[in-house]
This record gives structure tokens, sequence and C-alpha cells, in this order.
């Protein structure tokens, strides 16, 4: 097979990068190793963030390149790349109008975390998602582009510093497709559970990932042989915390799950209090703590809550009620309850392995492992905090502090860190060419989404639909870096 550019990838980076590239006339075999297109992008993401949109400018929202750049540095703590940053941020406005015209139409809506009400609005949710994607890979394939899926990149070939072709892999079957320049798009490496446990600074046993099974970083790996830089691996897109079943992951209670989205008393492996839990209403940084704690945490409840709740409605937001109401169009409540079946969903849980119950604090204490002086002391110290309304110790708002824990028997369940995926990958620049050590771009290869490095610093950052945003845009950036090589080499070769 020939081509100008082989993608390997069908996310919203490679569907990006393929577009652009089909758009300008380019020969483009787009490679999936699954048997759909389109990725976290498509079925994890909602929308997408972007800076300076038409659609912000008519709703007079006041946010600049310049706020979103220094919002992203400062939480970078400036050990990004500010260059690649930038690049993002300049292309966003004009990727929503881009997906509009492609056949994704978006619209901006409110920001779907309570944390985030303050800030401009920045989250651009798509409209009719799946039809969406059809027909973006529609105006892909009448562009002259072709789609290969379950087809998986197996190794990028070189002559000399030249690339000269992929060898892909479908059904068992190789074969090579010839070209000069590969995208590298196929979503990190959250599906190889051997890497994940190399670069994780946590018990892979306490993370929970919701992240593409099949972004196993085949990509990463054939940079890796081209000599790319893989120095920033290991950046994990910590995302709010779960309980689950360590009997069925696909177990799933509504009553658990609210539970877990609310700021009760969160205790540690060590049985200590480690954060002010309203962190619940930033995802991020909800996530970011909870990996900081060794991965896990218990949430802690006491009969005469358990009895409250199952008649009486509370006043507290679930984490995630606005971003599922967002969805559906709908205004947040900012209740939770009555459960009514509360006693019986937290049986379920202990059955499942997610939950415990111990008739007194030294019982809960040895079944959890945890020691029982450390937990009797924090359960005491957060009662006083809560008799004299001021958290002293996290500075938790006091209408959080409501229930003490008191009455047995006791519950605990055990929160899990939760990924959506890796973000840490090759380096690159702002033209998204994946670079050596050296920082010397390897001639004819790019990197784009989950598999490309240097936006982000330990996590990523607060600001809606980012990561979704950096895929789509990367995506761009990278085939209109590829458009520019390819005229170059083409140029170069008149001149010969």
């Amino acid at each position: 097979m020939e081509a100008d550019v082989v993608i390997v990838g069908a996310g919203a980076a490679g569907i990006g990068a393929a577009i652009t590239l089909a758009d300008a006339g380019k020969k483009v075999i787009l490679l999936e190793k699954g048997d759909k297109y389109g990725g976290a992008g498509m079925f994890g993401a909602q929308g997408l963030f972007a800076v300076e949109s038409d659609q912000q400018k008519a709703a007079g929202e006041h946010y600049t390149i310049k706020q979103a750049y220094q919002e992203l540095a400062t939480y970078g703590h400036y050990r990004t790349n500010l260059s690649l940053t930038k690049s993002i941020l300049q292309q966003s406005a004009s990727t929503i109008s881009w997906l509009d015209d492609h056949g994704l139409k978006t619209e901006l809506v409110a920001n779907t975390q309570e944390a985030h009400q303050h800030h401009p609005r920045v989250y651009h949710q798509y409209i009719d998602k799946f039809a969406g994607f059809k027909r973006l890979i529609r105006h892909y394939q009448t562009h002259g582009g072709q789609l290969l899926l379950n087809t998986a990149g197996e190794e990028i070939l070189q002559s000399g510093h030249e690339i000269i072709g992929v060898k892909a892999k479908h059904e068992e079957k190789e074969f090579i497709i010839n070209c000069s320049v590969v995208i590298v798009a196929d979503g990190g490496f959250i599906g190889n559970a051997k890497m994940v446990k190399k670069y994780l600074s946590i018990d892979p046993d306490n993370l929970y990932s919701m992240g593409e099974r099949k972004a196993t970083g085949d990509g990463i790996r054939m940079l890796a042989q081209l000599g790319a830089d893989t120095r920033h691996l290991g950046i994990f897109e910590n995302h709010a915390a779960s309980v689950v079943s360590p009997e069925n992951h696909r177990w799933h209670n509504d009553t658990i799950f609210s539970l877990t989205n609310l700021p009760f008393l969160w205790v540690d492996h060590a049985g200590k209090r480690f954060v002010d839990e309203s962190v619940c209403y930033d995802f991020a940084l909800w996530g970011n703590a909870t990996y900081a704690a060794g991965g896990f945490y218990y949430i802690l409840l006491d009969q005469r809550f358990v009895d409250f709740i199952s008649n009486h409605e509370l006043n507290w937001t679930d984490a995630f009620e606005r971003t599922f109401k967002s969805l559906a169009h709908q205004q947040t409540s900012h209740t939770v309850g009555p459960f009514s079946q509360i006693d019986v969903y937290l049986e379920e849980a202990i059955e499942m392995k997610a939950a415990w119950k111990a008739e007194n604090v030294a019982d809960l204490a040895m079944q959890l492992h945890v020691p029982a002086t450390n937990l009797r002391a924090t359960i005491t110290r957060y009662n006083s905090l809560i008799k004299n309304h001021a958290d002293k110790d996290f500075y938790k708002p006091a209408n959080f502090l409501r229930f003490p824990l008191v009455q047995g028997p006791f519950y605990a369940l055990k929160a899990k860190s939760t990924s959506l995926g890796t973000i840490g990958g090759i380096e690159t620049n702002e033209k998204l060419e994946a670079l050596t050590a050296e920082k010397t771009p390897i001639l004819g290869a790019f990197v784009a989404g989950n598999d490309a490095s240097g936006m982000y610093d330990t996590s990523y950052p607060t600001l809606e639909g980012i990561s979704c945003a950096f895929a789509w845009n990367s995506g761009r950036i990278a085939g209109k870096s590829a458009i520019a090589f390819l005229q170059k080499v083409s140029s170069d070769s008149v001149k010969f």
C-alpha cells in the first residue's frame, strides 16, 4: 500500500490529523487497532475546552488566550512546554468552528463541576455526538482518506534518517504501507498493565482505570525505537475516586455512587484524615488528592447518618450531578436522598468487598488494617471540629461539618484512585514533531493526543475539557506540520 501519511490511532487526535491532511489533498491511511473509531475522544468525552471561540464571544464570555495561558502555566508550575501550550490554546477556537464545519457541532454550556461555576465558561459540549463522529469520518473518506479498522501499527520503518513506511497488522496478517510521514496518536498506554505498573507510583491494585483498554503504548514503543525521548512517561489523568468491587468491576449502585461523591470524613491507609473532603467538587484535584494519599482512602459513616439519609433529603450536591444534568439540559437539584434502601445497598457493597461494617471503631480499624489508635483519634478530632463548626485542620467549609461519627455500627467504603488514561508520552514541540533526547526532530515523525508529552506537569489541569481539546488541537497541528514537511520534501526533491 502507498500513502503520503500513515496515522496510527483513530481517536480525536488521529481523526483531527486525518481530516486536516485529506482536506489538503494528501493521501492518508488511518489505522485503528479496534473495530470502532473514535477512541476516548468519542466514547469517553462529552465535549472539549476552547478559549475565544465564536460561541464564547457571542455569549459575552470574557476569557482570553492570555488568561488561559497564564492559568495553565501556573498550574503546571512552569515545568511544561509553554510554546506547545500556547499553540494548543491559539488553535482551540478555530477547532470548534472546524468541527462544526465538518459535521460535529458543539454548544457552549455552563462548566460541569461545582468548583468551576465562577470560572468563565470554556466547555463546548458535543451535540449528537455519535452521528457527528460518523459525519467526520464520512467527510474524511469522501475526500480520499482510507480507514483500516482492526489494524495495528507494528513498526515505523526507516532508511537512514528518513521514514519509508509502516509495518501494520490486520488479523494476524502483516503488511507494509509505504509512506514518508507517520503521525502516532493511539492514546497512550493505560491499557498496558506492565507499563502502568512500571510508571505508576501507587499499587496497581488501587488504580481503577476508565481509560481505553486498547491504548497499550504501541505508538510510544514504535517512536522509542527511533530514538524518541520518553523521559516524561508516567503522568496519569487522575480523575475523582471510585468505589469499585474487586469481585466485579462492572458492579454499580447509584446510592453508593452518590455517597462516594459527597464530602464525608475520609481517612487514608494510616487511619488519618488528609484533605478537605469538599475537594470532591473539583475532579482533577480530587483525583490528585487520592493519588497522593497512596491511591485510596476510606469514607466513614455511622448508623445515625444511615438512619437519617434513609428518610431525609440532604441539601448537599452530588459532585457528579451537575455533569449528568448538564448533558441532559436539566437543572441541578443540589440535594441527595432520601435513600430508602441504603441499608440494603451497604450490605450489597460489603458482599462485593467494597465496604466494611463494624459495631465499634476498634473492630472497624482491624477490618481496614489501620491503627486503631489513629482511627479513634481521627474520629474524636473530627467530631470536635463539627461541634465547634470550624475545620481548623483542613478548612472544609462549615456547611459540610454536619455528621459526627458516634453511633455504631460504623461503615467504611473504599474509594480507589481513578484514571482516564495516561497523558505523558513522547517529547514534542509546538509543531508536534517527535523529538529525541537532544531535542532534535525525528524527520517525518509526529505525535499527538495522549502519546505526546509537554502539556502537563504531574497531572492534568482543572480547566474542563482540556485533555480532549489537546487531542483535537494537537492532531490538527500535527496534520498541518505534516503538510509543511511534505511540501518541503517535495520542494527539496524538485531542487535536487
